[in-house]
């Protein structure tokens, strides 16, 4: 690991633009992770081992799948080069000179993706097919090397072939899809990541699916909330933000009814009352009427 520079011109750029804010944290990252010429081991069990170790350790599932994820968006978007030399996979971050200037670098560490030996890997290409290229993260060790990271992606499973479909995890994800196409937005589709989310939110967050089911047709319906959580991810980030306007919202609404409630109930009591002496008025004789109203 290596102390690098960020340059303020970074935050503005479109390729960075583009990206998410954890993809920002993990690209800054590999800035550190590689070496003087800015290559490194492709290899994420090392990845997240030196960027990502208590989270390695906290949630080691999702931090794989979300740093596997990420490096498959820099490939595909061309700011990583992912290419082998000998059978050992590499990657290389495009543009190193733009965004690091190292006065007194060290001896390469690693070769170049120009090197004479080396060979574009196939994720590279077809990033999209790798974002499974890391086995079950549970089974992992942090300090061991695996094999498997410099494998070539064509033997990589899709990332959710051995998970069966939940129903609950479905229905959720189609509770928003319908709610954000009932709201006049273009039908977002349901992807894989919008399953782990909704996985997630249920089996590690708790949630119980009738209280998500509820929060969704709340925020869909919410004038502000509506335009701003359109994705299972935003709606999981956003969750415990959302329940706790929902309860604000539930709350003042109860409180508005108690005080209207009050005012009729007065109003109510003083009819009751009135209604009662005109009873009592009525009863007597016409000579005690008249005298009540002398």
């Amino acid at each position: 690991m290596r102390i690098r520079s960020i340059k303020p011109e970074f935050w503005r750029s479109d390729d960075i633009d583009r990206l998410t804010w954890h993809e920002r944290l993990v690209f800054i990252g590999l800035w550190s992770y590689v070496d003087d010429n800015g290559v490194g081991l492709d290899k994420l069990a090392a990845i997240c081992a030196d960027l990502f170790a208590a989270d390695v350790e906290r949630e080691p599932r999702e931090t794989f799948e979300r740093v596997a994820e990420a490096l498959s968006t820099f490939a595909e978007r061309g700011l990583i080069e992912r290419y082998t030399v000998e059978g050992k996979a590499f990657l290389y971050v495009t543009g190193w000179g733009r965004h690091q200037r190292v006065d007194k670098p060290n001896r390469a560490r690693y070769p170049l993706p120009t090197s004479q030996d080396g060979e574009p890997r196939e994720s590279s290409r077809h990033p999209r097919e790798t974002v499974a290229r890391s086995s079950r993260p549970e089974q992992r060790n942090r300090g061991t090397e695996e094999n498997s990271s410099s494998k070539s992606s064509s033997s990589a499973k899709p990332p959710k072939q051995d998970e069966p479909i939940r129903e609950d995890v479905e229905a959720l994800c189609l509770r928003l899809q319908e709610l954000v196409v009932a709201n006049g937005n273009r039908k977002p589709t349901i992807t894989e990541k919008w399953r782990t989310e909704a996985r997630l939110l249920l089996d590690r967050d708790g949630i119980e699916l009738n209280r998500a089911m509820a929060l969704i047709d709340w925020c869909q319906a919410d004038p502000f909330w509506k335009s701003n959580v359109m994705s299972m991810p935003k709606f999981r980030e956003k969750y415990d933000q959302l329940r706790s306007k929902a309860i604000e919202e539930h709350n003042r609404r109860t409180a508005a009814a108690s005080v209207e409630g009050a005012a009729t109930a007065k109003a109510r009591g003083w009819m009751d009352v009135a209604n009662e002496f005109d009873g009592a008025v009525t009863a007597l004789d016409p000579y005690q009427q008249k005298a009540i109203q002398q």
